[in-house]
């Protein structure tokens, strides 16, 4: 138990490393920097979220494809987390939403343990339909 909760721990602290916590702070940075936004909701005690993080969201590939994002993590049961996911239609944890904080408008979600391929795959139809470069 206490190896799989520093698993967690570990994946959680290189995944997340240069995101964002709190949404007006990554939506201002996105604003500023022209890009758009992928708010990752996750809960604590959420196998398929610490699945997520450390086999795909930790992949170089899949960092590198982020880093054309401002990536925002949000504890799905804290109150800005919960109040997002309501106004967003997240379905439950994992779940990736871009967004266009621009717009003001969401372009696409990606719900549940997805594998690199997948995921990636998803963020290029985001780029595309968004006409941009990712």
């Amino acid at each position: 138990m206490v190896r799989l909760l520093f698993m967690i721990l570990a994946s959680l602290s290189l995944s997340l490393a240069n995101w964002y916590v709190e949404v007006k702070g990554g939506f201002e940075a996105a604003k500023r920097e022209n890009k758009l936004v992928a708010l990752y909701f996750y809960s604590n005690y959420c196998p398929y979220c610490a699945q997520m993080e450390e086999f795909t969201l930790n992949q170089e590939e899949v960092q590198n494809k982020l880093k054309n994002f401002v990536v925002i993590s949000l504890n799905i049961s804290s109150d800005e987390g919960s109040k997002w996911a309501r106004r967003l239609g997240v379905p439950g944890t994992p779940t990736i939403v871009f967004y266009d904080p621009k717009e003001e408008k969401a372009l696409g979600a990606l719900f549940g343990s997805r594998s690199r391929g997948e995921v990636i795959n998803f963020i290029n139809g985001v780029c595309k339909k968004a006409n941009k470069v990712c």
